[in-house]
């Protein structure tokens, strides 16, 4: 009888022991304990949010547009100075013509750096941007006529997709044989068209500065 009872009482010791072990497991498992476990997924789930998903869409967002941006500039940049008679440029969104009058280029290039004034030529010279532009006008009968307009920054281009630094073999790809070549005192090459003059002066094989005159201007100047 003792063995049996013995032998009982082990038994369910055995069966309590087995129902609280399966109880903590249950415990461990469950979402409302802030046991070791949860606080383990927690701190997974609180990383994984932080590492994956912000910065993970500011990555696609940032993607998404420098995409857009660099699609802007391949594709609507060249349309849009193509489209441009030779006279003209585009400069900080605004389209650039020596053949418009001086008050709307004057305007449209922004504030000025300075101004001279030449007493004996009737010239005036206007500086924009840290010379990156330079407009020089006439004064024909007390008015103001646009004269040149001389660029003298890169990265300012014409309808022909030409620069301050581009090479003399892409300006002659670009707009074909001269109509006129300097090689005196400095090396520049001159292109004419009906109302305009465009001169690309070269240093070094590389397009140092460019020149648009305004034809109808220049023929009043007084020599």
């Amino acid at each position: 009888m003792n063995k049996r009872k013995t032998a009982a009482l082990l038994m369910a010791s055995i069966m309590m022991l087995t129902m609280m072990g399966c109880g903590t497991a249950s415990s461990e498992s469950s979402p409302e304990t802030g046991a070791g476990p949860t606080t383990d997924i927690d701190a997974g789930v609180s990383t994984g949010l932080a590492d994956m998903p912000s910065v993970g869409i500011s990555a696609d967002l940032a993607a998404d547009i420098e995409a857009s941006s660099v699609s802007a500039i391949s594709t609507d940049e060249p349309a849009a100075y193509a489209s441009l008679p030779d006279d003209s440029f585009l400069y900080k969104g605004n389209v650039i013509s020596v053949l418009n009058d001086v008050k709307t280029t004057i305007d449209a290039l922004g504030k000025k750096d300075s101004e001279k004034t030449s007493l004996y030529t009737n010239e005036n010279l206007y500086s924009f941007d840290s010379h990156a532009i330079e407009f020089e006008t006439y004064k024909v009968d007390g008015e103001e006529l646009p004269k040149c307009i001389y660029v003298i920054a890169s990265g300012i281009l014409t309808p022909k997709n030409i620069c301050v630094g581009c090479s003399k073999d892409e300006v002659i790809a670009a707009y074909g044989e001269p109509n006129k070549v300097n090689d005196d005192t400095f090396s520049a090459i001159e292109y004419n068209f009906d109302d305009t003059n465009i001169v690309f002066d070269i240093y070094e094989e590389k397009v140092d500065r460019i020149t648009i005159e305004n034809v109808e201007t220049s023929s009043k100047v007084v020599q």
